[in-house]
């Protein structure tokens, strides 16, 4: 049964969106529209130095349930590139050219082909209008995201989710039936499930293994530790709902991190929800294209050089939930709560393996106790959100680079994942594959627990 999303937001927010934060391409929507056609479903590629590696990801989809789906492909170069990364990006134009044949113009820098799912929008933002240095993907993602809003603003893509995805990644085939099919109707976004695939490369294929374990260990301290932050932020992954993505003004144009700053934004203004199904397969290749993320670790991790991957202790996600549970009951006690610092000093002393005086020092020393009891002294409705959006995933982070840097030193992801009790059982065995690992701690992200702001 075809599910409808209805997150609301109001024609208001994209009006404002679209006259005050888009980017000029989203103007190619009159365009689109004059070729009198629509669309079922929107996604958007960034594509830089990635010559033919295209092909298999955009051979891989096909139309939704909602029919034909247009692709948007965001060619892209930051300025100052390599001649090499230039060169790439032409290869990757000539190929397109050869599987889709010429295209029809749309103006000085698009051209839309015939697709097997639909229709294949490129837009060339490498060859003469480089982007600004310094923004690179996560403007080449607001690029194509803002087009796709503003298609569905305007009627002509029917889906409300703007599909984020990245070159590498190779579709399911229930890619765009899996929004239709699990959405509620409040999600700010929706998260598809992903998998690192082996490559010519058996050792990158091995640190990719490593590098994901690391991500759903870290995503699963979240979870313990009772953050409403405790998602994945991988920009392949990444359905957004239209009338969000215009409340928090779209991709913010970073040359990496982009995804985790969109996700943290979008978390309040609606649930993130993991979605169910088949899976994204993504490379497990090497990349300089963005200064960190997965191709950057991996490239990291096969230096010979490099030590073996380091994780953070399972003794910070016990000092982050002392902190949340603290700023919980707080909430509920309201005007009636102790002070916060003696809360915090309950909860983590109630922990054996928490430092109740570090943690409650680092916090006055960040000036977290100090804000969060101003906004317990102010008390009022909506307290709550605007308690658990002042602390969000941002700053949880720093919060636990803080109690990594004052003696909670990172270690080895192996003996992270032996040591933490957060884990199921088996978790930690060192016999077992690295893939049944990955697949033994993806199985502990469900069901998907009610941490919300509500």
């Amino acid at each position: 049964m075809r599910k409808s999303a209805t997150y609301s937001s109001g024609e208001k927010s994209a009006r404002k969106y679209r006259a005050l934060y888009a980017e000029q391409e989203s103007a190619l929507s009159e365009k689109l529209r004059g070729l009198s056609i629509s669309f079922g479903h929107g996604l958007t590629i960034p594509c830089f130095n990635e010559g033919e590696g295209i092909a298999s990801g955009l051979h891989s989809l096909r139309p939704g349930p909602r029919g034909q789906a247009l692709i948007v492909l965001v060619v892209n170069a930051p300025g100052g590139a390599s001649d090499e990364s230039r060169a790439s990006n032409a290869q990757t134009l000539r190929c397109i050219r050869s599987d889709y044949g010429e295209g029809e113009n749309l103006g000085a820098f698009a051209h839309i082909y015939s697709h097997p799912a639909g229709k294949l929008l490129v837009i060339d933002r490498s060859s003469e209008t480089p982007l600004p240095h310094g923004q690179g993907v996560g403007l080449a993602r607001k690029i194509g995201a803002d087009l796709l809003h503003a298609l569905v603003d305007e009627g002509l893509i029917e889906s409300p989710w703007i599909h984020c995805s990245d070159a590498d990644a190779i579709f399911p085939e229930d890619y765009f039936d899996q929004p239709e099919l699990q959405s509620e109707g409040s999600e700010a976004a929706l998260l598809y499930r992903f998998r690192h695939v082996e490559g010519d490369h058996r050792e990158a294929y091995r640190v990719a293994l490593h590098y994901e374990l690391s991500l759903r260990y870290y995503v699963l301290g979240l979870r313990f530790a009772r953050s409403p932050y405790a998602f994945h932020s991988i920009g392949s992954t990444l359905a957004v709902h239209a009338n969000a993505y215009a409340r928090v003004r779209g991709f913010p144009r970073r040359e990496a991190a982009e995804d985790f700053y969109l996700l943290n934004k979008l978390a309040k203004v609606g649930s993130i929800r993991p979605l169910k199904g088949q899976a994204l397969e993504l490379s497990s290749r090497t990349s300089s294209r963005v200064p960190f993320g997965t191709g950057a670790a991996i490239r990291r991790l096969l230096d010979p050089a490099s030590l073996d991957l380091q994780t953070y202790t399972p003794a910070v996600f016990y000092a982050l939930r002392a902190w949340q549970v603290a700023l919980e009951t707080a909430c509920e006690a309201g005007s009636s709560s102790p002070p916060l610092a003696e809360l915090v000093g309950q909860h983590a002393q109630a922990d054996p393996r928490v430092d109740s005086d570090l943690l409650v020092r680092i916090l006055g020393d960040r000036g977290d106790l100090q804000a969060a009891e101003h906004m317990l002294m102010t008390g009022g409705n909506g307290l709550r959100p605007r308690l658990l959006g002042h602390f969000d995933g941002f700053r949880s982070l720093k919060l636990i680079h803080a109690l990594r840097d004052a003696g909670l030193v990172n270690i080895p992801l192996e003996a992270a994942l032996e040591e933490a009790s957060f884990l199921a059982p088996q978790a930690g065995t060192p016999p077992t594959p690295l893939e049944t690992l990955s697949e033994h701690l993806e199985a502990q992200e469900f069901p998907i627990p009610s941490l919300g702001f509500a």
